[in-house]
């Protein structure tokens, strides 16, 4: 089994909230590598977002490309958390409640048993109170890998700059598996379409394979 460093680094953490704003910004109902490299550009005080800006990648700019790429690919489904607050239904303020009530492990686990549902039940739709899908858990496992490998201790914004260009190569929805696929085909989005940051570096004249070579060449390790 490779060897995986486990610790995020503090731009890390302060980079998916960032990319969890960029998708409520973009109003995009799941979180994708897209949101993460939106998130590492907002951030803007980290290597990976100064090796991208090296390349001509701007915040503003490369947020509306990625809402045109993904405009383009078809209609996706509204977030399930939006409908509700169109309804006067406010999700997290719900979940917050509930788990004052009941603790938060308590939601977490009824949450995951309702997903988990088998068909003979009448299978559920994806739980609001989950949050939205994530789809970016492959350039996570991917960053995680190479930092050990690496001999690194914390996974730092290279890492995941690393492994959003790695998961990118691939079509969409690579190494999801039949529950992932499903959530992709609720969304509206198309398995083995092409990934929104290869379509976004091949507007800026990017190689991809390249790219991701030269993030590990100028990354310094830290130990």
């Amino acid at each position: 089994m490779a060897k995986m460093a486990e610790r995020p680094s503090l731009a890390n953490q302060q980079i998916l909230r960032l990319a969890e704003a960029e998708r409520h910004r973009l109003d995009h109902p799941y979180l994708g590598d897209e949101h993460l490299l939106l998130g590492m550009l907002s951030h803007g005080a980290n290597p990976a977002a100064a090796m991208l800006t090296e390349r001509g990648l701007e915040l503003d700019a490369a947020r509306t490309e990625i809402a045109r790429i993904v405009a383009a690919s078809g209609p996706i489904a509204q977030d399930a958390a939006a409908v509700l607050g169109g309804f006067g239904v406010d999700v997290v303020q719900m979940r917050r409640r509930l788990e004052s009530t009941f603790g938060s492990l308590a939601v977490h686990e009824a949450a995951r048993q309702v997903r988990r549902r088998p068909w003979w039940r009448g299978r559920a739709q994806h739980s609001p109170l989950c949050g939205p899908p994530y789809l970016i858990k492959r350039a996570q496992h991917i960053a995680c890998t190479t930092a050990g490998k690496r001999g690194e201790i914390e996974i730092g914004p290279e890492h995941l700059l690393y492994g959003v260009l790695r998961a990118a190569r691939d079509p969409l929805g690579t190494g999801l598996g039949r529950r992932g696929r499903r959530e992709m085909a609720r969304l509206g989005l198309r398995v083995g379409g092409p990934h929104p940051v290869r379509l976004l570096m091949a507007e800026y004249g990017i190689d991809l394979e390249m790219f991701a070579d030269d993030v590990l060449v100028n990354r310094t390790p830290r130990t």
